[in-house]
């Protein structure tokens, strides 16, 4: 009856892990995280089908059930340390990572697995991980600690880097994301506990609930994501304003800079809506170089428009971001001119709640727009 529960768990965990693989290759995840989260989920769906084998054939005596309990133990010692080795390329890659700056470092990093993997698969003559005794019972080698020594580095290195990643970036978004990243292990961890203490089979909950967890963040993240330009959407940035403003003396010194591409239509109408897209992904990147460095949070609020919240000592400071916006976008390799219209405005003289914030940045904008169309400038 015990054994029979433990097959039910594994085969859901399994089912879920397979699931979630599967439709992670179809989300809006970049190709190398679509490969590596899916990779993640089939390989761990795999250690556990081992484990499932494993939990079959310890203690058969038989030739068939000797070999099924060498087999499995073989391949989910090897597929443990491979899973983990993956996560780590995972979450590395998401923090961009000087690890995975060439193939000689990720081929150094890779080699302890690959040592593990020897290590488990010559077990059979070493015992060096495991052996199966004359009763058909697994037991444990003596450099049996290698595996979990090896496999658990992988992931305490990239949590805690995640986890300082998390304290330094001023990013909302990116902070749900690398606090994720953080406490990946947790789950498993506990899990694993449990099933060494009580006998459970907890390491497989607990995997399944870390990577289940982990595939409902990044969905989160694409509901609230623009997908042209990968900025923030307006229903994003709206939820950052609510939370901007509930908390006391946090909108202090922040600036509203609502913008949109001057030309636009014109982009559009003479070199066709495929360029007026990469137009926008160009303005994205130039929002993304000059303002997240200082901490800006950045949204698509529609069409051409954008907008950026930002913490600044003074008007001079934001007047001067406003250049640097243009002055980036001026060096972009574009077919056509691209400037922006900037419109700001200040916490605070009036302005109290996110909708005075919006409409007094917005009145400004059309001042701005109204003051080129006077001199001439093709702004629509």
């Amino acid at each position: 009856m015990v054994k029979a529960l433990k097959i039910e768990i594994f085969m859901l965990c399994m089912i879920i892990l397979i699931g979630l693989a599967a439709r992670s290759r179809r989300s809006l995840f970049s190709s190398t995280q679509q490969l590596l989260f899916s990779m993640l989920g089939y390989t761990s769906a795999a250690y556990i089908f081992f484990d499932m084998i494993w939990t079959l054939s310890d203690g058969m005596s038989t030739p068939v059930g000797i070999t099924a309990n060498w087999i499995s133990n073989a391949v989910s010692f090897s597929l443990f340390a491979i899973a983990c080795l993956i996560w780590f390329f995972y979450s590395e890659t998401m923090q961009g990572s000087r690890f995975l700056a060439t193939r000689y470092r990720m081929a150094f990093v890779a080699l302890p697995t690959a040592v593990v993997v020897a290590l488990a698969f010559t077990s059979y003559w070493t015992h060096t991980l495991f052996y199966i005794d004359a009763q058909g019972v697994y037991r444990r080698g003596a450099a049996y600690m290698i595996q979990p020594i090896v496999s658990y580095c992988y992931v305490i290195y990239t949590s805690l880097h995640a986890f300082v990643q998390a304290r330094k970036v001023e990013s909302l978004q990116k902070k749900a994301i690398y606090r994720t990243l953080a406490f990946f292990a947790v789950p498993a961890l506990v899990g694993g506990t449990f099933q060494v203490v009580f006998s459970v089979p907890g390491l497989c909950v607990g995997i399944m609930v870390s990577i289940l967890l982990l595939y409902i963040v990044y969905q989160e993240q694409l509901i609230s994501t623009d997908p042209l330009t990968g900025l923030n959407n307006r229903n994003r940035f709206e939820t950052y304003m609510l939370s901007l403003f509930s908390g006391a003396d946090q909108a202090d010194d922040v600036y509203l800079l609502m913008m949109d591409a001057d030309g636009f239509k014109q982009i559009n109408d003479h070199y066709g809506h495929v360029e007026g897209d990469h137009a926008l992904q160009v303005v994205s990147k130039a929002l993304k170089d000059v303002c997240s460095m200082s901490g800006g949070f950045i949204a698509r609020y529609g069409g051409d428009e954008f907008v950026v919240l930002q913490k600044a000592a003074t008007e001079h400071d934001i007047i001067g971001l406003c250049t640097a916006i243009n002055d980036e976008l001026a060096r972009a390799e574009v077919p056509h001119s691209l400037r922006m219209s900037i419109g700001y405005a200040r916490v605070g003289d009036g302005v109290d709640t996110w909708q005075d914030l919006l409409r007094a940045a917005d009145a400004e904008l059309y001042r701005v727009k109204g003051e080129k169309k006077k001199a001439g400038v093709q702004i629509r």
